[in-house]
């Protein structure tokens, strides 16, 4: 369903009745309806602004095609561990005919950047600590948190 015919089907209508009309949709489109927007369909004023909203971003957006739309949704799961959603876009993707080979380049796409992600936020607190710990022994300051011991060469030593 077209973003804009999506707007129009709700206006008028009762929120139970545009929620089960939005779920049919997506129902058709993936075949299925996903685990959260079920759980979410007794909150029309919660789900009614979520669907609209997946609905531009998902399933009508302006310049990327269905299948690349639906192998971006398998990188993002995978990138963000959801198990549930990887699943079901797994499934979507079977659904739709896309190639086996291009769902799992999806998937090394997603895990390649969450390992990247992992690794340059760990660097950043790495660094920072690095800097912290450097500019505390530049001027002598002991660390609250740190107590100074003397080894076995009379030099003292830090330990937190």
């Amino acid at each position: 369903m077209k973003f804009e015919n999506t707007l129009k089907s709700l206006f008028g209508k009762e929120p139970e009745e545009a929620v089960k009309e939005l779920l049919k949709s997506i129902e058709e489109d993936y075949g299925e309806v996903p685990f959260i927007l079920k759980a979410m369909s007794d909150k029309p004023n919660v789900l009614l602004p979520k669907i609209i909203y997946d609905d531009a971003v998902l399933r009508n957006p302006d310049h990327l095609d269905e299948k690349t739309v639906e192998l971006i949704t398998i990188g993002v799961a995978t990138a963000l561990k959801c198990d549930h959603c990887l699943n079901m876009h797994l499934r979507v993707a079977q659904r739709k005919g896309i190639p086996d080979e291009e769902v799992f380049e999806a998937i090394l796409i997603g895990s390649a950047l969450s390992s990247t992600a992992v690794m340059a936020q760990a660097m950043r607190v790495y660094e920072s600590h690095k800097k912290e710990f450097k500019a505390k022994e530049d001027i002598g300051e002991e660390c609250s948190g740190c107590i100074a011991y003397e080894n076995h060469n009379g030099n003292k030593t830090r330990q937190e």
